[in-house]
């Protein structure tokens, strides 16, 4: 195997189910997670770092069955091209010695949607929101890579609590379909079945033709499961689960759920039985679900600066100087930051996130923008004479509607926003600039 054969007394550590001790790679095994279908999954922590991670390892009676090791090798294949924070991270990818494949992914402290379901009841509407925005910004990015999730479910959904509030990541993408990033059309694929009849569209259990759409419908179910806590369909065989999905209406929220009639209309478009009938992309989709969920235009807007300290790549192990430079323009940044009535809404030891509400009259809100850029600069600048040439620095700017509430000292706090979601536009950039979105630049 991978990292040296096993001694003659330790052949017992690698039957079909790895045994604790067992080495995977560089992962030493601690226990078994879940028994799958195809294969095992396992908790390790790495041999040096002690890092964990959960470790996947093909079953030794499927080792030579074509369709099991090729779908494995695509879930890895597919893992390491799907970079996004709302998709689990792959590690690392290998063989045992007896030829069964391992995939090495980030462990997750969390729990499935559905174990969170039984443990706490349905989730809010706003909490639903951010469930369906976080996956459907992955799924996004996953279709316009040309891979079709196919077997989009709660167990397939890791919820990570937070300080406040969760974030979610997408798992399992074991029965992935990969095609050329050609659109709605390359997207396309049919004749077999897979999934889970639980949330599979009428055109995948029917073998048909499957796209985008497919997991728009599965993205429809799990709302539905979301904001009721059971299944919109649901029955004593997966038989008659398919049944209910070809031809039973979708029931509707009403009656189970206070929500807006309109949330009903968006999930009933979800959960059309023809893909024509559907959402056409996930976009869309959240569109309509924030229209449904906040009709009237958001009352308050903020501005916000995301200030990030690197040190370059190149460096493998900073110096203590470097380190001491690095904490000094932090402290720098977030002095001024301070000093001009900034709020901090998020703080690391490298990386600080600050906002500041803005006006709802338009001429004094372009005046709060051309602030904003100033102090942009201004803090870019200081911090980089503090950091000097061993610290990059980075200033992101933008501009967004707010939702607020109060701490506990009662000061105001940001309670959601497309401010505090740094991927959509605190990335990328350069080093010793700073870069402004698009809401910041308009007057």
């Amino acid at each position: 195997m991978a990292g040296g054969a096993p001694r003659d007394h330790e052949v017992s550590l690698y039957g079909d189910e790895l045994e604790p001790g067992a080495l995977v790679g560089d992962w030493v095994i601690e226990s078994r997670v879940h028994a799958g279908v195809s294969a095992w999954l396992y908790r390790a922590t790495h041999f040096s770092t002690r890092a964990p991670a959960a470790v996947k390892v093909v079953r030794a009676e499927l080792n030579h069955v074509p369709g099991v090791l090729r779908r494995f090798k695509q879930e890895a294949d597919t893992l390491r091209a799907l970079r996004h924070p709302h998709i689990v991270e792959v590690l690392e990818y290998g063989e045992l010695r007896d030829g069964r494949p391992w995939l090495a992914m980030a462990w997750l402290e969390g729990e499935s949607v559905d174990r969170w379901l039984t443990r706490r009841g349905p989730f809010s509407l706003g909490e639903a929101l951010t469930v369906m925005e976080e996956l459907g910004s992955a799924l996004h990015l996953a279709h316009g890579l040309g891979v079709l999730h196919r077997d989009l479910k709660a167990q397939n959904v890791m919820v990570l609590p937070r300080a406040e509030g969760f974030t979610v990541k997408l798992v399992d993408f074991g029965i992935a379909r990969v095609e050329p990033p050609e659109g709605l059309t390359g997207l396309t694929t049919g004749g077999t079945v897979l999934g889970t009849p639980i949330s599979m569209a009428p055109e995948q259990i029917r073998g048909q033709a499957v796209d985008a759409r497919t997991d728009l419908y599965a993205l429809g179910v799990l709302l539905y499961q979301l904001l009721t806590g059971t299944l919109p369909f649901d029955g004593a065989s997966a038989v008659e689960v398919e049944e209910q999905h070809l031809h039973a209406p979708p029931p509707r929220l009403a009656g189970r759920v206070r929500a807006p009639p309109a949330l009903d209309d968006v999930l009933q478009r979800c959960l059309a039985k023809t893909p024509e009938a559907r959402w056409p992309d996930v976009p869309t989709f959240l569109d309509a679900l924030r229209a449904a969920l906040a009709p009237g235009p958001p009352a308050s807007w903020a501005a916000a600066l995301y200030v990030e300290l690197r040190f370059p790549d190149v460096v493998d192990e900073p110096s203590d100087a470097a380190l001491d430079a690095r904490d000094a323009a932090m402290d720098t940044a977030l002095a001024e930051l301070e000093a001009r009535g900034w709020r901090l809404a998020l703080e690391s030891g490298n990386a600080v996130l600050a906002w500041h509400p803005l006006s709802p009259e338009p001429e004094a809100r372009g005046r709060e923008l051309d602030d904003t850029r100033h102090l942009a600069g201004t803090v870019l600048q200081r911090a980089c004479e503090v950091a000097g040439a061993n610290v990059e620095v980075r200033v992101y700017a933008h501009a967004a509607p707010i939702e607020l509430g109060e701490d506990a000292q009662g000061r105001p706090r940001l309670l959601r926003s497309e401010l505090l979601r740094l991927e959509t536009w605190a990335s990328g950039g350069t080093a010793g600039q700073v870069r402004l979105s698009e809401a910041i630049t308009a007057r």
